[in-house]
């Protein structure tokens, strides 16, 4: 059936647990998708990408004398932002889910791990896949087969990591074009309380800023990697999604917003006082996949659409105005309408020689939630106490209250990590298999976050901050306040 339609701080903070609580984002998102009707004329596709793609794609695709041959009359696109929502629908037969479609190679692997998609089995299509789509574009896996061979996910479209800067807003606030994610963690991209110069999207709710997050952790270090990221949020805004954060730059409530490279296209052509940077050797290029569900209804009709996808005209849709992607081969490039595309060729021609860092796929999807509950508890929960402590410290130093070596390691300390790299991997694995553990973890991570933010702060004012903070246990708060004169001896002016 078809569907129409501080270093002692931390030592004090390691132990700190209080009882779990439900995560505000929830992890089981349960999809809101339309009646279920008999109608095998429609293809149904669980996807990411937004209403703009799938207009675009329905409209050419259903033109097609395939489409039409094989009586395709519709496609009905049902979306979910989290894995378990994908898994909901993947795994439900009455869904009958054909094809899944955008969200990056980490959410594609995860669902072939549980065994939700479905082996391409179709030689003549498998053949010509393999013949036309690199195995790998500047270091980056276009493909994914599982341990039998049989050929999995395709990329269709790829994309770079970066961020889009206004110049105006730089230039009103004398801020430098930053060229590296380690500049955007310095005190010099912090305004004041009320100016941020960053925007940055909360993981839950968007895959490509999710995908810029893997990439720190793995271009600098999981310890490194997280004080970066935990200063880079202290510098910035945190939006629900990547549509919002690249908005902030293109209006100039920002002069830096995290985005993919089409979005940075994008905000050139709407504000052309903006700029795409590919951060210098601190990138990567991902491939955005395609793969059949495993309860598609009518595979023939699943395959017409791979056919076409990764086709010559297939592959110039992703050329369309308003959707400014990059198809995965290079051809589309070679037709009438590819030829009229400069500053995307341009730009593919840039990805293709990036000279982008390792990238370790199977680590980033077995780091995943926890790269993403981590940053959205730590960092988007803990953000007004983030920001009041870090330009508590800056405004100090400025001020010549406290010294170069004392605010290193102030800044060393904001940016603990309250598990080691060895340990995430085990905890990643019991966050997505239990989702009380998974609450606690949260809980954890909050409290952790919050006491340490408050701590610091405190020890620089001797006063609780003025975010708002949950009521600690007796005996931590004693602890802390226990502390503040011992790390205070360590301020010199």
């Amino acid at each position: 059936m078809k569907i129409k339609n501080i270093t002692l701080i931390t030592i004090l903070l390691t132990s700190l647990t209080i009882g779990p609580f439900l995560s505000v984002n929830a992890k089981t998102d349960s999809p809101i998708t339309p009646i279920a009707t008999p109608d095998d004329t429609v293809l149904t596709i669980v996807t990411r990408h937004d209403t703009t793609i799938q207009a675009a794609f329905t409209t050419a695709f259903l033109a097609t004398p395939r489409a039409i041959e094989l009586g395709i009359t519709d496609m009905v696109f049902l979306q979910a932002t989290t894995d378990e929502g994908w898994k909901k629908l993947l795994e439900d037969p009455s869904k009958s889910v054909d094809l899944a479609w955008g969200g990056g190679p980490a959410l594609f692997n995860t669902m072939n791990n549980w065994g939700l998609l479905k082996p391409i089995d179709n030689t003549t299509l498998v053949d010509y896949i393999n013949t036309n789509v690199p195995d790998t574009i500047a270091g980056a896996g276009m493909k994914l087969n599982n341990t039998s061979g049989d050929l999995i996910w395709i990329a269709n479209a790829i994309s770079s990591f970066g961020f889009t800067v206004n110049h105006d807003f730089l230039d009103q606030y004398g801020l430098p074009v930053p060229r590296t994610w380690a500049e955007l963690a310095s005190p010099t991209y912090y305004i004041d309380p009320s100016v941020k110069a960053i925007s940055m999207g909360d993981p839950p709710l968007t895959t490509s800023n999710t995908r810029i997050y893997q990439i720190i952790l793995q271009a600098f270090g999981w310890e490194e990697g997280w004080s970066i990221m935990t200063r880079m949020g202290a510098n910035s805004g945190i939006y629900p999604g990547s549509v919002d954060t690249r908005a902030a730059v293109v209006q100039g409530e920002v002069g830096i917003a995290m985005t993919i490279d089409f979005y940075g296209v994008i905000a050139e052509r709407e504000n052309p006082r903006t700029e795409y940077i590919i951060p210098d050797r601190q990138s990567i290029v991902n491939g955005d996949p395609i793969a059949l569900g495993a309860n598609v209804d009518d595979q023939e009709k699943a395959e017409a659409f791979l056919e076409y996808l990764f086709s010559d005209e297939g592959q110039t849709v992703w050329l369309t105005e308003g959707l400014d992607r990059l198809p995965v081969m290079e051809s589309a490039f070679w037709t009438p309408i590819g030829q009229t595309k400069d500053a995307l060729y341009i730009l593919y021609n840039d990805t293709l020689a990036n000279e982008g860092i390792p990238f370790d796929e199977i680590e980033a999807t077995e780091l995943l939630d926890v790269t993403i509950y981590y940053f959205h508890n730590t960092i988007t929960e803990k953000h007004p106490l983030l920001r009041q402590t870090w330009g508590e410290m800056i405004t100090q130093l400025e001020n010549e209250d406290i010294n170069e070596t004392y605010f290193d390691e102030l800044k060393a300390d904001l940016g603990v990590v309250n598990m080691t790299y060895e340990e995430a991997f085990a905890i990643n694995v019991e966050f997505t298999s239990d989702p009380l553990v998974a609450a606690q973890y949260e809980s954890q991570w909050r409290n952790f976050a919050g006491t340490k933010y408050n701590a610091i702060y405190q020890a620089l004012t001797g006063e609780p901050t003025t975010s708002p903070f949950p009521t600690l246990p007796i005996v931590f708060a004693i602890a802390i306040l226990a502390a503040i004169p011992v790390i205070r001896k360590k301020r010199r002016n």
